[in-house]
């Protein structure tokens, strides 16, 4: 069955859209960063890189406001190209997107990536502001932590030391968002969580890939990869609270109204989040570093061994949602006929992609 011959239903009528670059036009380098920064995505740094943890998300999301306000909304939706197709095997990325509400757009490399962070935040802001979340503590401060993570990570490579370093604090307004007012539609909240756990993936991809560069070109250069290895574990970590928060609603819930969201009639059969092309893209990242680090410095040895460790909670904190929603007993929507539970198949990716992402040593 064909993604046109199923009606999805794309968005909830409260549903905020995502809008993203395609993976493969991220800003991942910093050559790339510096080269399109420009005064408005400085602006609309400044205006939020100031927040602190302890900051309420009342006044963070005040913050993000008005930091979307200094930027140019994305442009007009694009399509994958023949060949972007032929590059990573078509598993219908349309249909995948359209479920969660993601856009794939074009434009400046650096300030549409910022949009689409700053976008993701605000729609989590809004949203746990309106309907309340039960996350503890500790995973509430790893998503703020994450997004953060990488607005200062844009600073530091494509602003400070630059003329766009003096950059405007945009204004901020206060917020009309009502806490705790509106009911939790888990169906908004999974596919919202999705978007958070996107734009995240995003965030790795052009971390990884400044990695990469730094790796390459200045191997010499220590510091500066232990900084972007400690961004991405950051970013890898705050990736599984993304995903906590999207399952942040009860069994019954997943069980009468998001499962069923995701089968036939609704959708084509098989579908899962491993449809997502741009986890695939990050995965062929850490592929292509994996011999960067095979005899590293022993500092930066220790920081990619953090990363790996955050990979796995990452994926145990897939494990365990997918648990949660009887996935230790019931097969994945991608294998519906499997005897083998879902948990069990994640297990295996997790071990498998952990495999593939770690170094081969040389003998001692």
């Amino acid at each position: 069955m064909l993604a046109a011959d199923v009606e999805i239903q794309a968005h909830h009528v409260d549903m905020p859209p995502l809008h993203l670059l395609k993976a493969e036009h991220l800003p991942a380098s910093r050559g790339a960063i510096t080269g399109m920064m420009n005064q408005r995505t400085a602006d609309a740094l400044r205006t939020v890189i100031d927040i602190a943890p302890q900051d309420s998300d009342r006044r963070a999301l005040a913050a993000v406001d008005a930091a979307l306000a200094c930027l140019t909304s994305p442009a007009a939706a694009t399509k994958y190209t023949d060949a972007e197709r032929k590059a990573l095997p078509e598993d219908l990325y349309e249909e995948h997107d359209l479920f969660f509400g993601a856009i794939r757009v074009t434009g400046n490399s650096v300030e549409t990536f910022t949009y689409t962070m700053l976008e993701a935040l605000r729609s989590q802001l809004n949203d746990a502001l309106s309907a309340g979340i039960s996350l503890s503590s500790g995973e509430r401060a790893q998503l703020r932590e994450a997004f953060w993570t990488t607005f200062h990570m844009l600073w530091r490579l494509g602003v400070a030391g630059t003329p766009f370093e003096y950059a405007a604090r945009a204004h901020t307004q206060g917020t009309d968002v009502g806490t705790g007012d509106v009911k939790s539609d888990p169906l908004i909240r999974w596919r919202l969580g999705h978007q958070v756990f996107f734009a995240l993936i995003q965030a790795l991809i052009v971390s990884v890939g400044c990695l990469e560069e730094c790796l390459k070109d200045d191997p010499d250069a220590i510091d500066s990869a232990c900084g972007l290895l400690e961004d991405a574990t950051v970013l890898m970590i705050g990736s599984g609270a993304s995903l906590r928060y999207a399952g942040d609603f009860t069994r019954t819930h997943y069980t009468d109204s998001v499962r069923p969201a995701m089968m036939p009639p609704r959708i084509n059969a098989k579908f899962s989040g491993l449809q997502l092309r741009d986890h695939r893209i990050l995965l062929k990242l850490l592929h292509r570093v994996k011999p960067l680090v095979a005899s590293p410095a022993p500092a930066v040895d220790k920081s990619y061994r953090l990363l790996l460790d955050a990979m796995s909670t990452a994926y145990d904190a897939h494990i365990s949602v997918c648990s949660r929603f009887g996935g230790d007993r019931e097969p994945s929507l991608r294998t519906p006929d499997s005897k083998v539970p879902a948990v069990e198949i994640l297990q295996r990716f997790r071990d498998r992609r952990l495999g593939a992402a770690t170094p081969d040593r040389p003998a001692e």
